[in-house]
């Protein structure tokens, strides 16, 4: 027996019907769970499925609470409201209509005046008045910021009434704000009335100064930039240098030349006749010929090699590598003769008596150059000159259009000041002692804080469920678990119903070995989880099957020799029979590190065949080194997982498992697994593993 592979297992038979058609089924199944979607309601049903008391009941004490607390925060609100009314005595005074040259004044007028009522002399006023009336009744100065006050206040426009409201959890403060405004407004308008001018004459006199103040301005720029010249005389002065300029870049280009050729020539000023005795001593070179003709000759020769060999051919490139060695030596007796012709060996001349001064020249270059620097330095300042006096003429254009046209409107609104006045103000209704609350938001805030501490509690309750990281029902483990793997449930007072039906189902696996012996190791997560292997053991003695349990983790060390010295060779133990099974205890050397890989997989070679069925404990999962290596040899794996196990283990476990078959221990009642598992709903279900069983 080789254990740990799966390639001589039989085909799965866990379906009913021809076996041709388990296939299409599971493709059908696996199409169908991939395509579900994610039920957000079902999760979070998921989540607090088992706590629902507890968390309405919690959450019912925290909302009362925190209502009890909003009710009692919360204060109603009282308001207290006065009216005043603004008589003018024109019914237009501000703004120009179709019928008349008269200002239609009064809407404006109101809502200058509900502007001032909400300005801060009065406001600072009124606070006084309150404060001052406020001690006088109490007699101590009232706890009252001008903030709050000012806070407390609103002014709103009605038409030709000015309303002002006082908003105050007291109503005898909301009638003193709002008297102690009215008659701060009253005092500073009648202060002011003697001294009030016409709001829109005002601002266009400070504006006709501030065109004025700003045309001066622009005036002594303008002399400041022109000086005594003007855009005209500055413009023409331009041009001239321009010109200037331009006559200066040509002289300096035709020295440039000059100075050019004489450097070739090297001074010389029969230059043209020294390059006719060049040219005509280059042609007479009986040397020059001989090696022309020589390159003519070869050159031709090249072509033809060309045409029969490929450009890489050892001829080709012997050939091109002489034809260049013969262009270079034409090419230095062609300088040497230039070099004779220039010194005047071939001419006869002497070249430094007819050569000109050249640093008569270069002397003359820089002079011009620097007349040039000059010129262009002058033509840059009076061109910005120029630009800055367009834009001062076009700024002085347009601000003394503004200041015109603002003259022209302000000696219109002089001549109709007549009828500019607004009027009086009118006190109609003063504040009075409110008698309910204008807005109480005490049951909405306590229904609120009701909402709030059951959410905070539900909240609470969600993230303690998701921090915790806790297995608390048999689905909570789908997750964690590769495509197609059932999860068995056991309740926590099983029958043995309930572990035929679990018999059955390792059965009807796909691990399950029709021949041979079948190797299935359990672990589990916490020493709480009680592991069925004696009832499944016996169950399957019953059933005819040949069982050896082993217990192969250090946990169950005991005082007899056992698996432990058997894995070892330490001596020959024969295991104990009770029930109709075989049972191999641990042993005595108290550790489970003394065996390899290699050693465990011989033992199982040895043992297996003896038995049908080896149903191995290797202890706890990520502690024990069984079941890290027993885990690995067996046909199957069982994850034993109990309410209040670690998620993060489970998960870990099961994805490093080769073929995993969780069994969820002790469930509680409503647990999902255990309503799937109810013979009463699936009579079909049952049936099977009774017959299995």
């Amino acid at each position: 027996m080789t254990t740990g592979h799966h390639t001589d297992q039989t085909p799965p038979q866990d379906g009913i019907g021809h076996p041709g058609m388990w296939q299409v089924r599971d493709f059908v199944e696996e199409a169908e769970t991939e395509g579900a979607p994610v039920n957000p309601v079902k999760m979070v049903l998921r989540v607090f499925r088992g706590l629902w008391l507890i968390t309405i009941a919690l959450g019912a004490v925290a909302g009362c609470l925190l209502a009890v607390a909003a009710f009692n925060a919360v204060k109603p609100k009282f308001e207290s409201q006065g009216l005043v009314r603004v008589v003018a005595k024109e019914p237009k005074i501000l703004y120009a209509d179709n019928d008349d040259s008269r200002l239609r004044l009064y809407d404006a007028f109101v809502s200058a005046e509900a502007t001032y009522i909400q300005s801060r002399p009065v406001l600072e006023r009124g606070f006084d008045y309150l404060v001052d009336d406020m001690e006088q009744q109490t007699g101590s100065r009232p706890d009252l910021s001008f903030k709050d006050y000012a806070q407390s206040l609103a002014v709103k426009k009605q038409k030709g009434l000015i309303a002002i409201t006082a908003a105050s959890t007291d109503p005898a403060m909301a009638q003193r704000a709002v008297n102690a405004l009215l008659k701060s407004y009253t005092d500073l308008h009648t202060q002011q009335s003697g001294t009030r001018q016409t709001m829109r004459a005002r601002e266009l006199e400070v504006r006709v100064q501030e065109l004025s103040a700003k045309l001066f301005a622009l005036n002594e720029e303008l002399l400041q930039v022109g000086e005594e010249y003007d855009a005209t005389s500055l413009s023409k002065a331009h041009l001239t240098k321009v010109t200037q300029l331009e006559e200066l870049d040509l002289r300096i280009a035709e020295l440039t030349n000059s100075l050019m050729e004489m450097e070739a020539s090297n001074g010389a000023l029969d230059a043209d006749t020294g390059d006719m005795e060049i040219k005509r001593a280059t042609l007479l070179d009986r040397a020059m010929a001989d090696m022309v003709f020589e390159r003519a000759k070869r050159a031709a020769e090249l072509e033809k090699l060309l045409l029969r060999y490929q450009p890489g051919h050892d001829k080709v490139a012997t050939l091109a590598a002489s034809l260049q060695v013969i262009d270079d030596a034409i090419e230095s007796r062609r300088r040497l003769i230039a070099t004779l012709g220039k010194t005047g060996a071939i001419t006869g001349t002497d070249g430094a008596a007819k050569s000109q001064s050249m640093a008569e020249l270069e002397a003359l270059k820089r002079k011009l150059s620097t007349r040039r620097r000059d010129l262009s330095g002058d033509a840059r300042d009076l061109n910005s000159k120029l630009i800055q006096l367009k834009r001062i003429n076009e700024e002085k254009s347009q601000v003394s259009g503004m200041l015109a046209e603002t003259r022209r409107i302000l000696d219109q609104v002089r001549l109709e000041s007549r009828n500019s006045l607004p009027g009086t103000i009118e006190i109609l209704s003063r504040g009075s002692l409110p008698d309910r609350p204008a807005s109480d938001k005490r049951m909405q805030f306590a229904l609120l804080g009701l909402m709030a501490g059951g959410g905070l509690v539900v909240a609470a309750v969600f993230l303690w469920r998701q921090v915790t990281g806790r297995i608390r029902f048999s689905d909570d483990i789908e997750g964690l678990l590769p495509p197609r793997t059932h999860t068995f449930v056991l309740p926590r007072q099983a029958g043995d119903d309930d572990f035929a039906r679990y018999l059955g189902d390792l059965q009807l696996s796909d691990h399950w070995r029709g021949h041979g012996p079948t190797v299935i190791s359990f672990v589990r997560f916490s020493d709480d989880c009680a592991l069925p292997l004696l009832p499944v053991a016996e169950l399957a003695a019953r059933q005819g099957l040949k069982t050896l349990v082993v217990c192969g983790a250090e946990d169950g060390a005991g005082s007899a020799p056992g698996f432990i010295e058997s894995i070892r060779g330490d001596a020959t133990v024969a295991p104990m029979r009770a029930g109709g099974v075989d049972y191999m205890p641990f042993g005595t050397a108290g550790t489970g590190a003394g065996y390899t890989v290699d050693t465990a997989r011989r033992w199982l070679d040895a043992w297996g065949p003896r038995y049908d069925l080896v149903l191995i404990y290797a202890g706890m999962a990520e502690r024990h080194i069984s079941a890290r290596i027993l885990t690995k040899l067996s046909h199957l794996t069982v994850t034993a997982v109990t309410p209040g196990d670690e998620t993060r283990a489970v998960q870990r476990t099961i994805s490093q498992a080769l073929a995993v078959a969780p069994l969820f221990v002790g469930a509680v009642k409503g647990d999902p697994g255990l309503r799937q598992a109810d013979p009463a709903t699936h009579p079909q279900e049952g049936d099977i593993h009774d017959q299995a069983a």
